[in-house]
């Protein structure tokens, strides 16, 4: 704590400072003047000020009472006025502007002086600690992390423990359970929130795309590097880099990853020079990593210096009890804004939620398209979720193909199947012309070319007019 003791009189500054230095933790610094105080208040940082009523020898200066209302209305510092008059005139006057308390100079000993200053210090750590409580309060329902289940004060728990540390975490959890919730609460209540919070999914990206992606690259490291580009493990600075479905990072920059975490730095493509990396990884997947490991798909070392601390993100079914307040949020951020009545937060806390937290979230988002009413009873409830079958009945056949396919034997590649079952048919009914094809899936023309070319068709001819 740092205290500012002003008085026009250096002995009596001097017999304050020795009380004052009993305490532990104390940095003192003095003043003689109305303008040395205002100086060092102007600094910043200074909690306590143990200011005299009269800076100077006439009786009539009131520069210590000017200071005082000063100090309440211009800085967080807390006023003591130190008095040699017994006139509780000009006490009140001072306790009027502010000062927290006041001292007789003719009591200045330990006994009048310390337990002020303890009182004081216990209150202010109080008051910082009610400010961090709303603080986290308030991060927590606008990060969404809504819910009082002990679960919920599990995750909390941790949250606040992992976010004290700057060393690697692995968010595990089911999906829509709020992994990426949980990341951002992390970075918010860390060292520095206002570094950035970066995220990247490693299964977005191909495998020669990525390693530049993090790394960063210098110009001419490849064909097509025509200038210098910063990876991600630059652009987070002192920040958070969240590595989203981590089991998908390729085998050799597995390594190179490690190699980060073991000496913090790293080296863009085509650098012959190593750089610092000043911030924080966090990953998540939904792969049992473990698993990964045992088939050779994930390293196991870098499995272990990722999982040194872990957070588990509960499912749905886990805190139920949190589901009427979940409604109530999510409800609260519609454009209509609809009432739940107690049948029907019934109803939901006893169906089965698979795809948790983001499925109950999507299913009041379709609650406020079907429904007319803007109080959800259990027969509106009922009607609007009749409405939404409906509407997804369309969509039954391709569930029912996708449902055929899963059902094959493990070992296949069935999302590589599909896709060039899709891709060959569409080049079939466009008779080869990738453009007419591309219109037909959806997608761009250089998508449906490099696709076919990576899927081995050689069926497919380039388009005519090029």
């Amino acid at each position: 704590m740092r205290v500012l003791v002003v008085d026009d009189e250096k002995a009596a500054r001097l017999r304050l400072i020795r009380i004052l230095s009993a305490l532990e933790d104390l940095e003192i610094r003095e003043a003689g003047t109305l303008e040395e105080a205002r100086a060092a208040l102007a600094e910043g940082g200074v909690e306590v000020a143990l200011i005299d009523m009269r800076l100077a020898r006439d009786m009539r200066n009131r520069d210590g009472l000017a200071l005082v209302g000063e100090v309440r209305a211009q800085t967080t510092a807390v006023p003591i006025v130190v008095t040699a008059s017994h006139d509780m005139a000009e006490v009140r006057a001072a306790m009027r502007l502010g000062a927290y308390d006041y001292i007789i100079k003719d009591e200045l000993t330990e006994e009048m002086v310390l337990p002020i200053l303890h009182g004081l210090r216990n209150t202010r750590a109080l008051e910082r600690e009610v400010i961090q409580l709303r603080v986290r309060q308030g991060a927590d329902v606008k990060m969404g992390l809504v819910g009082t289940s002990p679960a919920m004060q599990r995750l909390r728990d941790m949250i606040q423990r992992v976010a004290l540390s700057d060393r690697p975490a692995l968010i595990t959890g089911p999906t829509g359970s709020g992994k990426e919730l949980v990341v951002r609460a992390i970075h918010a209540l860390g060292r520095d929130p206002s570094q950035p919070l970066l995220d990247l999914n490693c299964g977005a990206f191909p495998a020669t795309l990525i390693e530049s992606q993090l790394f960063g690259h210098e110009r001419g490291a490849f064909t097509g590097a025509d200038r210098r580009h910063d990876g991600f493990f630059t652009a987070v600075g002192a920040g958070t880099l969240f590595l989203d479905e981590i089991a998908e990072l390729p085998i050799d920059l597995q390594a190179k990853l490690l190699r980060v975490l073991e000496t913090g730095t790293y080296r863009p493509v085509g650098m012959s020079s190593t750089l610092k990396f000043r911030g924080r990884i966090v990953a998540a997947t939904l792969a049992d990593l473990e698993a990964c490991v045992a088939k050779g798909q994930f390293r196991e070392d870098l499995y272990y210096r990722l999982n040194v601390l872990e957070v588990s993100t509960p499912s749905l079914e886990e805190r139920r009890s949190d589901i009427p307040a979940l409604v109530a949020h999510f409800a609260s951020m519609l454009k209509r804004p609809l009432h739940f009545t107690a049948e029907s937060l019934e109803i939901l806390q006893l169906a089965p939620w698979p795809g948790n937290v983001r499925q109950l979230r999507n299913f009041v988002d379709r609650i406020e398209v079907f429904a007319t009413e803007t109080t959800i009873t259990p027969a509106v409830l009922a009607s609007a979720t009749r409405q939404q079958k409906a509407s997804e009945a369309k969509g039954r056949p391709i569930n029912e193909l996708a449902r055929a396919v899963l059902s094959l034997p493990e070992g296949i590649d069935k999302l590589r199947m599909m896709e060039q079952a899709l891709i060959d048919e569409a080049l079939r009914l466009s008779d080869g012309n990738r453009t007419a094809a591309s219109r037909m899936l959806g997608v761009h023309r250089k998508v449906v070319s490099r696709r076919a070319d990576r899927l081995g068709d050689g069926a497919a001819r380039e388009d005519e007019d090029e």
